[in-house]
């Protein structure tokens, strides 16, 4: 039976792909959000096919480096994704505000501050929120089994101001975009007309964040309060006494986690198959339209292209005649009969198991030709 790591490391490797094909295409669009959106979703999916692969029924640390990495990646990217979102329901409450040729005038002349202001939404955002992380760091990282690397964090009263409030104010924020947005489209319903006219991609990108909306604000607000009812609130023992210990690195055996209570244990699922659920959503907006079929056929010839002259490579490889001959020099003498017969000695080359040929040799060696004979 199949493990239901390896059926996450399968399903993670798929997600990652999904939407990095989806990439190049909205690049190419120049969708700031999206690319956002695909980008840390992506680097979710991966971090956790990594883990799942590295730390498969061991808890080892192999990699403390990419541990901090992948630690921190795991707090970025959870608010990245709803900080991205956040950036699209804006955009397309801009959109319902003005007219196509203000959006046109808009996108050749945009301020630097409004620039600078759309990447601090989908960047800054999330490196704030891993520094602040730091505050509430009891540990450099922790190690499950089956999961791989994971954040350490101190559960005090600091840690909701400091972090657990993020995604639940995002997502409020991403709520509120959202219903002006509607209530901005019901009140001109042909201002929603001329933005699918010359907008292919707004419906999409508006149900999108409705979807976000759906699957992230349950988990944000529940994430608050699990963590208030479930676990103890320890009080702030100090700056110095949180970060006494900070390098040491936690490694739990899947067999202590998976005993813990059921709660605990669906939180730590339900943080990396988040990741997968949130590939499959975008996929499922983006990546039935005619360009995204077209790099999906074109990635798909790659891998088995690749797959295809790999195994051609390998099975080659295997293929071939095992060398079997070894030589060895040596100097050999064979005796012969005639024992007054002075001849010089005679050196060769002999294989290691030539018994046919030494039997010829020594026939020739101690019957020579007669050179009289012509």
């Amino acid at each position: 039976m199949v493990s239901t790591n390896r059926i996450f490391s399968g399903f993670a490797f798929i997600g990652f792909v999904l939407v990095s094909v989806l990439l190049p295409l909205h690049v190419k669009a120049r969708n700031i959000g999206t690319c956002a959106l695909i980008i840390w979703i992506g680097l979710l999916c991966f971090n956790g096919f990594v883990n799942s692969i590295i730390w498969d029924h061991n808890f080892t640390d192999w990699a403390p480096v990419w541990c901090d990495i992948s630690s921190r990646l795991i707090l970025g990217g959870a608010i990245g994704v709803q900080s991205a979102c956040l950036y699209i329901a804006r955009y397309l409450y801009i959109l319902t505000r003005k007219s196509i040729t203000n959006r046109l005038n808009q996108k050749q002349a945009r301020h630097w501050r409004a620039v600078m202001g759309d990447y601090f939404l989908i960047i800054g955002i999330p490196v704030l929120y891993i520094v602040l992380s730091y505050v509430v760091q009891i540990r450099r990282f922790i190690i499950f089994e089956e999961i791989g690397c994971y954040f350490a964090l101190y559960n005090t009263p600091l840690s909701y101001p400091v972090l657990l409030m993020w995604p639940l104010l995002l997502s409020l924020v991403l709520a509120i975009y959202v219903g002006a947005t509607i209530r901005a489209l019901m009140q001109r319903r042909e201002r929603y007309r001329e933005l699918m006219l010359h907008d292919k991609h707004f419906g999409r990108l508006l149900a999108l964040t409705i979807t976000t909306f759906i699957c992230t604000f349950p988990q944000s607000l529940w994430s608050i309060v699990g963590d208030a009812t479930e676990n103890p609130v320890n009080p702030w023992p100090g700056w110095n006494a949180m970060h006494a210990d900070i390098s040491r690195v936690l490694k739990v055996p899947a067999a202590v986690w998976q005993a813990e209570d059921s709660l605990s244990v669906f939180e730590l699922q339900a943080m990396r198959w988040s990741y997968i659920v949130y590939s499959i959503i975008v996929f499922a907006f983006f990546g039935f339209t005619i360009e995204a079929k077209k790099n999906y056929r074109a990635a798909w010839g790659f891998l088995t292209h690749s797959f295809d002259s790999l195994w051609r490579s390998t099975k080659g490889r295997n293929m071939r005649p095992p060398s079997i001959i070894i030589y060895r020099p040596e100097t050999t003498c064979y005796p012969c009969s005639n024992s007054n017969a002075e001849y010089p000695p005679f050196t060769m080359s002999v294989l290691e198991h030539p018994a046919p040929v030494l039997d010829i040799v020594s026939v020739l060696r101690c019957n020579p030709p007669n050179s009289y004979l012509v």
